[in-house]
């Protein structure tokens, strides 16, 4: 089997995987230079786990990891379906630097998130926190936000070939916004590692990464966009995004 179908299919072998020897909530974000922890592991489009880096392609000489809000689950007519409205305008900016670096040995790592704190996009509040992963309303709640966001890939509104997801919330993990229930079950070393200690806001999406091919954080991330902000807020433009991945394959 191809890496680049990991996302897809298989990652039965990676089930194990989230059975961390010890649980933690992680104290800090990673930092540039920092290597990030080989248990990172997201779901795959049948919710399967697999662990980030071993999605990265053999040739990749660098990975840009971009965590993004996903769909609605009722609503297609505000922000394209997208409930995190910034996620949204940011696509164009990520789809053309997808454009300008193709070929060039750069790989984009998608992670759609649903809105795990709030009711207001049409899930019930907490469900994808506060059910266990076996409970009927969660997974009920997956398979509608996986489908939703496979539509809106099909369609284009998310401009990425692959999408893994991270239904638990667990790369953006705020401890501050939800405490972990019994029924969410480990929060591991690694969660919340991903969530810029600079960045206040209550989910943090959308943010871009930039990493090396063997999983060293290259520089701090792109965060903070915030387009309907009056006025708007923009910590980054597209020649930021830019910039920082061509200096991530120098």
């Amino acid at each position: 089997m191809e890496r680049r179908n990991f996302l897809q299919v298989g990652g039965a072998a990676a089930l194990g995987l989230l059975r961390p020897a010890r649980a933690a909530e992680s104290a800090s974000c990673y930092m540039p230079g920092d290597t990030i922890d080989p248990g990172v592991t997201i779901l795959n489009v049948m919710r399967q786990p697999l662990r980030l880096m071993d999605i990265v392609r053999p040739d990749a000489k660098s990975v840009v990891l971009v965590i993004f809000g996903g769909p609605y689950l009722q609503s297609t007519e505000k922000h394209g379906g997208i409930w995190c409205e910034d996620s949204l305008d940011e696509f164009a900016n990520l789809k053309a630097a997808m454009n300008r670096f193709k070929d060039q040995g750069v790989q984009f790592i998608s992670v759609a998130c649903p809105p795990v704190y709030s009711d207001r996009y049409g899930w019930e509040k907490d469900v994808f926190l506060d059910e266990p992963e076996s409970s009927p309303k969660y997974v009920a709640a997956a398979e509608q936000f996986v489908a939703k966001t496979q539509a809106l890939q099909k369609d284009h509104t998310i401009p990425f070939e692959t999408i893994g997801y991270d239904l638990r919330f667990r790369l953006l993990w705020n401890p501050k916004q939800h405490a972990p229930t019994p029924a969410y079950g480990t929060v591991y070393p690694w969660q919340g590692k991903f969530k810029w200690h600079k960045d206040e806001q209550r989910y943090s999406t959308p943010c871009v990464w930039f990493l090396s091919a063997k999983g060293k954080v290259l520089r701090e991330p792109l965060y903070g966009n915030n387009y309907s902000a009056v006025p708007p807020r923009i910590l980054f433009t597209y020649w930021e995004l830019e910039g920082a991945i061509g200096g991530a394959l120098k």
